[in-house]
């Protein structure tokens, strides 16, 4: 590894001295500006913001064709405001250029300014889905169904994400890395969805899906990345944001959002704060069937939780610009959760038919988990073109978590009579886990319109873990050995990429290497056993783009990846549920490799279809194994074997009028298991899912939405899944001269978004329901005050995502 970036080093200062002399083309920016009836503006005013701070870049205007054109451009993100004599003013964009790209603005249409008052709010506004060359942009306010609702929840309904437990799914059905404003989140399972579910979708302004992130990121991103955009800003002076929401169904929520920002030609503060007080319900009926000796036998499980979560999450930074292209920042941010669980479950168990006895187990977790998290990043122009640029971040995060169950089972005979006396646990179960990152970034343009990339990282994770389990005997808590442990993990990671960019005519082709070294050591007490693992792969990424015609953009790449299994899937701790269901982590899981092939054509710079293939090498994932004799099943993460994935992704945004749009997302998937078990034979499966998201403007201030989800039948894993239907929907009404908005929500109004699946592998035959409390009536008022004017000037951290058991239920 020292050599790795002894080499790279070398390198970055080559790259670096070349810097004055290199020549490199500019971006540029193009479109077509029409009016309503489809015929060319001529003599249209085109003006170019900078989207950071609105500032006055340039402005032309249009020909008699109306068509414009923005050469000898910085890289960077920039807007267009577009009038002309007797039409509405129309902002559009944000726009990315990079060095040596042209981005076409597509065609912006312009309206009469006799409807300017009925229609401006239309015009001027985003769709919900916007598909681009390399992802898809997901608006969040233009999501009426997400009001009031946590990050988390957003996810579970954008299209193409697949939410199962503590993964976030995409591309391909692999688990997503999770950054926001693109910097990875340090959590992962459990603990990533209690983090994401403190974030308020009032504090989001959109979500990237991406593909293909680059060799930049952690090789862990095999199913791509999904990028949170925060709101931020781009006024000059003071300004507050509040929003307010209620909702109420089998339980309830609540949430209160608080943003404060102050901004300074150099200096810009930032503070927000979220409180978020839930109950949701969550219920569970399980039948499972074993056959053994000539016997058979039935256990009949149903479970009912009542999750109940105090959330209090908080964001403070700062940004401050040194000089020209230098900026430094800090950002100090942190969450403290409250979650107590109240669970019971009943457990009927028959042989040969009849009921025999049955065991109820009542249980009470207090659990309190707090993180804190520290950010140091710098970002600067090494020249005053921006050719060469160097970004650094330092990242430290103390994550702790404090939990305490009491447990009661209670039995009874076949007549429901009790068959003898209770007995009593107690389990407490704290962890600590600590993550420190750094990393450096070098980008440098070297010809025309190529470009150099480069960097490295280094990581380190210390996770200690202690489980107590005891029992009550003769009125005193005795320690239970089996299921009392210490657990004690340790891994580094070093990282070195190197990229390459460069466009020749209408082919543009990208090079990434990543190389990451891992090393890892993990201890428990009890059994008294010690892994090490150290091991270096390798990770390449192509991407090739080629514009076939206007129409047409092809775009193909390459990808290795990696999954890591979770801290807590390594934790052998055995967790207690009731007298035969345990849960337990493997210390001996591997990693998984995926491989992935992609095509894709984006049409008229709107529609988009995709081909892809995945084919993942020791795929791991949680799977029940079960003692015939003693009638126990354990929850564990294994590795299963090999899995191929086929598949076929559509991209179809549709204008029906100028007031209804519809986003439809199709996804048609072949998919085989091959097991390393051979007892069980490869199993193979066709599905499709579509996501249909429907924009109705019923006024200058009244909107509705409508979000319907349908996922086919399907097998996954080891089971069979039925198939799966529920719809959202949504009105939004702006008060206040446009600066608050009322909105109302209905979120799954058929209360049909659970699943229910059948198991058959090895020797399971389980039947299971599972089902989230998700229908809610909802009520959200938000309201931002403060600064108006733009800004106007006359110029022309992976490690985390790993953590597991945070809010886990067991």
């Amino acid at each position: 590894m020292k050599l790795i970036a002894g080499c790279l080093l070398t390198v970055l200062l080559a790259a670096a001295c070349s810097a004055a002399s290199a020549q490199v083309m500019s971006p540029a920016i193009n479109g077509q500006v029409q009016t309503e009836n489809r015929a060319p503006a001529d003599a249209a005013t085109i003006v170019l913001l900078n989207a950071k701070d609105s500032s006055v870049v340039r402005s032309t205007i249009s020909n008699a064709q109306g068509v414009f054109n923005f050469n000898d451009l910085q890289a960077g993100s920039y807007l267009l405001f577009t009038t002309k004599l007797s039409y509405a003013k129309k902002y559009s964009g944000p726009y990315t250029v990079a060095d040596g790209k042209t981005t076409n603005a597509g065609i912006i249409i312009l309206y009469a300014a006799a409807q300017q008052l009925n229609e401006v709010s239309i015009t001027g506004k985003k769709d919900f889905v916007e598909v681009h060359p390399d992802k898809t942009v997901l608006n969040v306010e233009q999501n009426i169904t997400a009001a009031g609702n946590s990050l988390y929840d957003v996810l579970t309904t954008s299209p193409g994400v697949k939410v199962t437990g503590g993964d976030i799914l995409y591309h391909g059905g692999q688990k997503a890395l999770i950054a926001i404003d693109g910097k990875p989140v340090l959590l992962t399972g459990d603990e990533l969805v209690n983090f994401l579910k403190n974030y308020q979708s009032s504090s989001i302004s959109q979500i990237e899906l991406i593909d293909n992130p680059g060799g930049k990121y952690e090789a862990s991103a095999s199913g791509g990345m999904i990028n949170i955009i925060l709101k931020k800003n781009k006024n000059l002076g003071s300004n507050f944001g509040l929003s307010e929401s209620a909702a109420y169904g089998q339980d309830y929520k609540s949430s209160t959002g608080l943003t404060y920002t102050l901004r300074t030609e150099k200096l810009n503060l930032f503070a927000n704060y979220s409180f978020q007080d839930n109950k949701i319900l969550h219920t569970i009926s399980n039948s499972r069937n074993i056959n053994t000796g000539g016997q058979s036998y039935n256990f009949d499980l149903d479970y009912t939780a009542h999750l109940k979560a105090l959330n209090n999450n908080f964001n403070l930074g700062a940004e401050y610009d040194l000089a020209k292209g230098q900026t430094l920042g800090f950002l100090v941010s942190g969450f403290y959760n409250h979650t107590p669980i109240d669970k019971t479950n009943t457990t009927v168990i028959s042989t040969g038919g009849l009921r025999d006895s049955s065991i109820y187990t009542e249980s009470s977790i207090n659990r309190n988990i707090s993180d804190m998290s520290y950010d140091l990043s710098y970002k600067g122009s090494l020249d005053k073109a921006s050719h060469s640029v160097l970004s650094a971040n330092a990242d430290y995060s103390d994550y702790r978590r404090l939990s305490d169950e009491l447990l009661q089972n209670d039995f009874f005979d076949a007549a429901g009579q009790t068959d003898s006396s209770p007995v009593f646990y107690q389990d407490n179960s704290p962890s600590h886990i600590m993550i420190k990152s750094a990393n450096i970034d070098f980008t440098q343009h070297v010809s025309g319109s190529a470009h150099f990339d480069a960097g490295v990282k280094s990581s380190k994770v210390s996770s200690d873990n202690n489980i107590d389990f005891n029992q009550l005997v003769n009125g005193s808590y005795m320690p239970v050995p089996d299921l009392t442990d210490h657990f004690i993990y340790n891994e580094r990671i070093d990282a070195a990429y190197l990229g390459f960019e460069e466009k020749f005519n209408k082919t543009t082709v990208s090079v990434n290497l990543r190389d990451e070294w891992t090393s890892s050591t993990s201890f428990s007490v009890n059994p008294n056993r010690e892994e090490d693992s150290t091991y270096n792969n390798l990770f390449p990424n192509v991407q090739v783009s080629q514009q076939l015609d206007k129409n047409n953009l092809l775009t193909a790449f390459y990808k290795r990846g990696i999954r890591r299994p979770d801290y807590q899937d390594l934790n052998p701790f055995v967790g207690y549920v009731d007298q035969f269901y345990y849960s337990t982590g493997n210390p001996f899981l591997k990693p998984e490799y995926i491989n992935t092939y992609q095509v894709s054509d984006l049409i008229t710079d709107k529609y988009k279809v995709s081909l892809m293939m995945l084919v993942t090498d020791h795929f791991f994932n949680t799977i029940f194994e079960q003692d015939n004799v003693t009638k126990v099943y354990t929850a564990t993460k294994a590795n299963l074997g090999t899995h191929y994935q086929y598949q076929v992704e559509l991209n179809l945004p549709v204008d029906i009028t100028r007031w209804w749009s519809i986003s439809a997302d199709i996804d048609l998937f072949h998919e085989k298991y091959t097991y390393t078990l051979d007892t069980v034979p490869a199993k193979t499966t066709n599905g499709f899912n579509i996501y249909l998201n429907q924009s109705i403007k019923l006024s200058s201030k009244l909107s509705l939405q409508l979000y319907d989800e349908y996922e086919s039948a399907t097998y996954y894993i080891i089971s069979q899944y039925e198939p799966l239907f529920f719809m959202n929907a949504g009105l939004s009404y702006s008060i206040l001269n446009n600066k608050g908005s009322v909105k109302l929500a209905v979120n799954d109004i058929f209360n049909t978004d659970f699943n229910k699946y059948h198991t058959n592998y090895a020797n399971l035959d389980i039947t299971e329901r599972d089902k989230l409390g998700t229908r809610f009536i909802m009520g959200t008022f938000t309201y931002h005050f403060g600064s108006s004017s733009p800004r106007i000037r006359n110029n022309n951290t992976e490690e985390q995502k790993r953590l597991g058991s945070g809010n886990s239920e067991n």
